[in-house]
């Protein structure tokens, strides 16, 4: 190995929602790959390569099952890759590069009790660190709001996949499935850091209804962004990347639910939406955590692309 390579930091690469995939998840679709996400991950894994970092050398990707709680992902898929990448290498940290979903089960580990002290930087894009509304319309009523006709948001589409992989060949509720079957989604949804965001309309007046005396909480984001302290007392640098420029669902607009089973919290009947965000993430939610802090015009999936140059910067690449 040239002398070039072997002073780089290992990288270990973390997906984020739906993408990793492989038999337990959907049989059929085989080992481990990036799956519904090929498209977007392979051409990112494709530059690292062309920056130095050759794939099971210098470069490592830690898939994991995104429908269980992120703990248990950081526990049994991220810690094992991050072990395999130091055996490879012989290197005694690893820069952990995070999409989305990613980041949090990152952040699980970083911030956890068996912490090896192995992590030398800590690189975020587009992570939920705060959560998002869009979790919400899933956990609670099964489907988004449909305020602008014929626009559909990525996490949409990735969605309606699996949901149809679930309704086959069985009695579907969808509320119910999804709570079974995809509990990591509850560790998504807006934790009090993002605010309030749904936006009551009750006898002719809307109010927003306060995180406080709802239902639907993130008790796991709200614990994990109270300990982020953690991170920089273990002298880890962060870096925290955002994508602006989207049309990005930033409150719900609801009214009260009359079931018992859905909507806990309100039925949503439409969307605020802001600018800045990705599509499917806020800015502010991304930025919840501390760090280094980049803002890139990009969607939700490019935005990895379109930060090489920043990775070159950080990366010394």
């Amino acid at each position: 190995m040239s002398s070039f390579l072997s002073q780089k930091v290992p990288i270990v690469f973390v997906p984020g929602l739906f993408g990793s995939m492989n038999d337990q998840i959907i049989p059929g679709t085989g080992d481990w790959s990036f799956g519904l996400a090929r498209t977007a991950y392979e051409p990112f894994i494709r530059m690292l390569e062309n920056m130095g970092y050759r794939l099971n050398e210098q470069l490592f990707v830690a898939f994991y099952d995104w429908r269980r709680p992120i703990g248990i992902s950081a526990e049994h898929s991220l810690v094992p890759v991050i072990q395999w990448a130091k055996q490879v290498t012989g290197a005694s940290h690893v820069n952990l590069v995070c999409h989305s979903m990613g980041g949090l089960v990152a952040r699980a580990y970083v911030q956890g009790d068996t912490y090896q002290n192995d992590v030398d930087q800590l690189l975020v894009f587009a992570t939920p660190n705060a959560g998002s509304p869009i979790s919400y319309c899933y956990w609670a009523g099964g489907k988004l709001p449909r305020p602008v006709p014929g626009k559909r948001n990525v996490l949409e589409i990735y969605m309606n996949v699996y949901l149809a992989y679930l309704e086959q060949g069985r009695p579907f509720k969808r509320v119910q499935a999804i709570q079974r079957h995809f509990p990591s989604l509850l560790d998504l949804v807006p934790a009090a850091d993002y605010g309030d965001y749904l936006l009551e309309k009750k006898n002719g007046a809307e109010s927003f209804v306060p995180y406080s005396s709802m239902v639907v909480k993130n008790h796991y984001m709200d614990l994990l962004n109270s300990t982020m302290g953690l991170i920089y007392e273990r002298n880890i640098r962060i870096t925290v990347v955002a994508g602006i420029g989207q049309e990005t669902i930033h409150y719900l607009r609801t009214v009260p639910s009359l079931s018992p089973t859905k909507w806990v919290d309100g039925r949503v009947v439409g969307s605020i939406s802001s600018s800045a965000g990705d599509g499917s993430v806020m800015a502010k939610s991304v930025f919840t955590l501390e760090g280094d802090k980049y803002y890139v015009e990009a969607t939700h999936l490019d935005i990895l692309y379109k930060s090489e140059p920043l990775l070159r910067q950080l990366l010394g690449s």
